[in-house]
């Protein structure tokens, strides 16, 4: 019997350690702990005090041994029974309400024993008097062991999920016989005098350790796998709360819950389904069969959590799903696998509405900045046109001259020289007018031009700052401010994007800084660039205001302006969105009472 306490102790210890979370696991290991404690009993009574009295030992030691086995024998006999019936109790969930009331209604009979029944060795009681004491303890504590037993039972077979199944089988193997046979041979046979029945114990416990370790290293029970027993009743219960659909597989790709979600989005068929090509054959996934079982063997062999997007094609339109495999891992070994579907068509539908409107937006910017910088446009061609013109007829009337000259007999080759000479200055002078009315154009045709998406042009930093003093150079002379360049980066770094866009962020940036320095007399605009953490920053900076703190919270969001009924509130809101959406880029901005900075952080291009 020492190796049947010592093997119940240590089945209590394991099935404690693995899993005390659980509430049906912490029972069952009581059980075994209380059931070590009848045990240990009689290896007091039986084996300890006949060597004792052999050896001679003090009245008082074998009265101590007595004792001990009495108290250890009392509390196997009305303790146990009591956390058998619990143990079933939360084992099956049967009970989901007001379990404390009936936990602490069906410790009562235990209660009245320990009151009622005298302390006494049962080697000291006549066989009428066992007999009695059986019968009364018979009473509660045979109903409470069967129950428990069979709600073991019960619990398999009310089981639906397969793989749960397998598992609750196993349970049901151990634990419900070794509680039937100590039902009848620990109380209801001693009843009517059969008292040896439970000498078998030992044999019966033996073959009962030797099942609970072979199943416990090949399946996984009350031990090293019972967590995944255990979140498996828990998901159980919890899955079908779940808004996403969910389904979960065995390491078979049978089926081990579907919840109500995923039935309502999916299966066509109101039908048990068995396996996951069960499910493809007959439900709205099947034009997805593959690229779920490419997912899937994915996700098994790298252990890793793997994401796609699937289409589903219904008649009056379409839903959009993200998919999310993650495979069950226990002790580096694959059991299954949880397959999540998001329902994401209201994101998608979201995102494209946002999309519009974002363009709406920029659009709506563009021209009114199109109509700030209309002045300035008109005043850089005016120049060039009048000095084209002038040009031109200053070129009409030296060429006359000359060629009146050359029909002469004499001629001043001094003179006609100098003539050639001021034509051949001027076609120059025209040229260059030419030149930078086209710069002009260009730059405004890309700015005019409707905004595209798909625009992923590459452009360089000098490029961008040429067209930046371009564009802006008439506003500048206008405000009389100075623009200074601090480009500390390579005029040759490439920037992926359009240049287009990101001259629009640079004009709403400028013009914001004239605007803010307007009242001030260091009428200084600083335009910088430089590299940091493979980024290429660039900032405005102005001399200025600090802007106030209550619109600083607030400043890159719709509507939020300082201007007044001059500003339109898009303009920050706006570049925010394009330097993240199209550049994946960042903007930020510090100020105080003397000066306020614009920060633009732009990834740098990878090099191949």
């Amino acid at each position: 019997m020492i190796f049947t306490s010592i093997g119940l102790f240590l089945v209590a210890v394991i099935i404690f350690i693995k899993d005390y979370k659980t509430e049906s696991t912490r029972w069952l290991a009581a059980i075994c702990f209380f059931s070590g404690f009848g045990s240990l009993s009689t290896v007091f009574n039986a084996t300890i005090r006949p060597y004792l009295e052999i050896q001679g030992a003090s009245q008082e030691t074998l009265k101590l041994i007595i004792f001990i086995s009495t108290v250890l024998s009392h509390i196997c006999h009305y303790i146990t029974p009591y956390a058998v019936i619990i143990y079933g109790l939360s084992y099956s969930k049967l009970v989901k309400k007001n379990k404390k009331i009936l936990y602490i209604i069906l410790f009562i009979p235990s209660i009245i024993c320990f009151l009622s029944f005298p302390m006494v060795n049962n080697s000291f009681k006549t066989p009428n008097e066992l007999e009695l004491y059986y019968k009364q303890l018979s009473v509660w504590c045979v109903p409470y062991i069967l129950g428990g037993a069979f709600l073991v039972i019960y619990s398999y077979l009310k089981e639906k999920s397969y793989s749960i199944k397998k598992y609750k089988l196993l349970t049901a193997s151990i634990v419900s016989p070794f509680l039937i046979y100590a039902a009848f041979a620990n109380y209801a046979l001693r009843s009517f005098g059969i008292d040896q029945t439970w000498n078998v114990y030992p044999l019966l416990f033996s073959i009962q350790f030797i099942g609970f370790i072979y199943f416990a290293y090949k399946y996984g029970i009350f031990g090293v796998r019972l967590k995944f027993h255990k979140y498996m009743f828990e998901f159980e219960d919890i899955v079908q709360l779940v808004s996403d659909s969910v389904l979960v597989l065995d390491e078979n790709l049978n089926i081990i819950e579907v919840n109500n979600a995923f039935t309502k989005s999916f299966l066509i068929e109101n039908r048990e389904y068995k396996s996951f090509y069960d499910i493809m054959k007959c439900s709205k996934l099947i034009k997805c069969n593959n690229k779920l079982i490419n997912l899937i063997d994915e996700s098994k062999a790298n252990n890793i959590v793997r994401m796609i997007e699937i289409i589903i094609d219904n008649k009056d339109d379409k839903k959009y799903f993200e998919v999310q495999t993650n495979p069950i891992i226990l002790n580096k070994e694959y059991f299954g696998i949880v397959l999540l579907f998001k329902d994401i068509t209201l994101y998608k539908k979201n995102l494209e509405l946002f999309k519009q409107n974002q363009f709406e937006l920029i659009e709506k910017e563009r021209l009114l900045s199109l109509n700030q910088l209309i002045g300035g446009i008109a005043h850089n061609l005016k120049t060039p046109l009048m000095g084209s013109a002038g040009g031109i007829q200053i070129i009409k009337k030296d060429t006359t001259k000359i060629y009146e000259y050359i029909q002469t007999e004499y001629t001043d080759f001094e003179y006609v020289t100098k003539l050639m000479n001021e034509v051949s200055d001027w076609q120059n002078r025209i040229s260059e007018y030419l030149i930078y009315m086209s710069d002009v154009i260009t730059t405004v045709k890309g700015q005019v031009k409707e905004f595209e998406q798909s625009d992923e042009d590459n452009f360089s930093i000098k490029e961008l700052t040429n067209k930046i003093k371009l564009f802006m150079s008439y506003e500048f002379k206008k405000n009389k401010c100075t623009l200074v360049e601090k480009i500390d980066i390579s005029y040759d770094e490439i920037i992926k994007g359009s240049i287009n866009s990101f001259l629009q962020v640079f004009n709403i940036l400028l013009t914001n800084a004239l605007e803010a320095s307007e009242k001030n007399e260091n009428r200084i605009i600083t335009l910088g660039a430089y590299k940091e953490n493979k980024e290429i920053i660039f900032y405005v900076k102005n001399f200025g205001n600090e802007i106030p703190t209550k619109v600083q919270k607030n400043i890159f969001k719709k509507m939020v302006t300082t201007k007044g009924s001059k500003g339109t509130g898009l303009g920050l809101y706006i570049s925010k969105s394009i330097i993240t959406g199209r550049f994946n880029g960042k903007i930020s901005f510090e100020t105080n009472d003397k000066e306020t900075t614009f920060f633009i952080k732009i990834p740098l291009i990878k090099e191949d």
